[in-house]
């Protein structure tokens, strides 16, 4: 008899002890992976909602990388951009040490670093310079040099104005042997070939890689004068002065009275020479076209300043004549000029010591006693030998007839100075309101 073959499952008693382990375990793995979502639960053919992810897990995943920063745009490369440069590199020198902005420094103003005399220069950095240096701001309006037809001198640049623009001024320190001493025009262009700039100066030029050593040098004098004449660094008209000008602040007392000082012809009389008001042919400066004085009327005057103590007056022979000579010598034989300086321009005058030409004063407490007192006290500004006082003692005596004496000079002994110390004090706290960098204050009496 053929007995049929049939499975049964077998009683979970009757399961082997080592079957029941591996079911166990099974069973934990699957409710883990649909804990996870790593499972499926399918019912008459319908998916049913997955899992959210963990968050624990979700946090320990990287961030998406940030996207890239744009790049920044080009800087826009331009005539004055370069000649930023230009004023700025100390390799363009014979020494390689000195630049433009070495004798011109911005925070007094561009002109002679705080603590000197006269600048030094050279090759070795040890000639001193025949002048103070002065300042290369609120030059726009100076115009050519000139004389008018009453044989007065006007504009121009320099102390003595031999430059006509700002291109012949930025070319005569390049070449000038106590300067920044270039030995010809080749060495400086070699100098100029070898900046890391020199494609971006051909460029705003217009000039080919092969260019000669003149178009190089003529190229670095445009940039040179664009970059002064488009800066606002150099005509900002940021003083106190002009914020008071401008409705946004007020004088102290002390500074209202010194203004009075500086605009009254019978005390101080400045104003005679360093107009407080704009001048009538204003043109565009920086900003300020027709509105802002300039406090120079671009003129010629012999002051009869004591001799200083320089290299160059170890030779008692030796007479700096400005408008005669020796640094030009087209007017030496005009001997109604010898003598005479250009008027410097009085904003930020109290950054920019030493003071005058020759640089014989240290502070403005100086110079203002010397206007005060030159003719009534002169044994306490020149020499006195034999008991003679040597006045004018930096002029031959030929030139001292140059001398100006007009107020507040023209004062006898029994008048007394034309301002008393007080009227010096205040003067002095005005001409301080001349600085650029003036801060204007929420309160307009400040």
């Amino acid at each position: 008899m053929t007995i049929p073959f049939t499975t049964t499952a077998a009683p979970a008693s009757h399961t082997p002890r080592a079957q029941q382990l591996a079911l166990g375990v099974l069973g934990a793995l699957l409710v883990l992976l649909s804990a996870c979502g790593g499972g499926r639960t399918e019912s008459t053919g319908t998916q049913a909602s997955t899992a959210a992810p963990d968050a624990s897990i979700a946090a320990l995943r990287p961030p998406p990388p940030a996207p890239p920063a744009p790049a920044p745009a080009p800087s826009a490369v331009t005539v004055a951009s370069v000649g930023d440069k230009l004023f700025h590199d100390r390799s363009l020198s014979g020494s390689g040490r000195q630049a433009c902005a070495s004798c011109h420094v911005a925070s007094q103003a561009h002109s002679d670093a705080p603590g000197g005399f006269l600048p030094l220069g050279g090759v070795n950095l040890d000639k001193q310079g025949l002048r103070s240096t002065p300042s290369a701001r609120y030059l726009d309006q100076a115009g050519a040099f000139r004389i008018d037809p009453q044989g007065n001198p006007h504009g121009g640049l320099f102390w003595d104005g031999r430059a006509n623009d700002r291109v012949a001024q930025a070319r005569g320190p390049l070449f000038n042997s106590s300067e920044m001493a270039n030995e010809s025009v080749a060495a400086y262009a070699a100098r100029l070939r070898a900046t890391p700039y020199l494609a971006e100066l051909l460029r705003v030029s217009n000039l080919p890689a092969s260019a000669s050593d003149e178009q190089l040098l003529q190229a670095s004098l445009q940039a040179l004068a664009g970059y002064q004449a488009q800066s606002t660094d150099f005509h900002p008209f940021t003083s106190k002065f002009d914020a008071v000008q401008d409705g946004k602040a007020s004088f102290t007392a002390q500074e209202a009275r010194g203004l009075a000082v500086f605009n009254d012809p019978q005390r101080g009389n400045c104003a005679v020479c360093h107009s407080s008001t704009p001048p009538a042919n204003a043109g565009a400066n920086g900003g300020g076209a027709g509105v802002r004085a300039l406090f120079t009327n671009q003129r010629y005057f012999a002051l009869g300043v004591p001799r200083n103590q320089s290299d160059a007056t170890q030779d008692p022979a030796f007479f700096d004549l400005g408008l005669c000579g020796p640094q030009r010598s087209d007017l030496a034989t005009q001997t109604s000029l010898c003598g005479k300086f250009r008027v410097p321009s009085l904003r930020n005058v109290a950054l920019t010591a030493p003071y005058f030409h020759n640089g014989r004063f240290n502070t403005l407490d100086e110079v203002v006693a010397f206007y005060a007192t030159r003719d009534l006290d002169p044994a306490r500004w020149y020499p006195v030998v034999n008991g003679q006082v040597q006045r004018y003692n930096d002029l031959p005596a030929p030139y001292q007839a140059n001398v100006h004496r007009g107020a507040p000079f023209n004062r006898r002994a029994n008048q007394g100075p034309a301002f008393n110390a007080q009227d010096s004090a205040d003067l002095v706290a005005f001409l301080k309101t001349l600085s650029d960098g003036y801060l204007v204050s929420s309160n307009p009496t400040q």
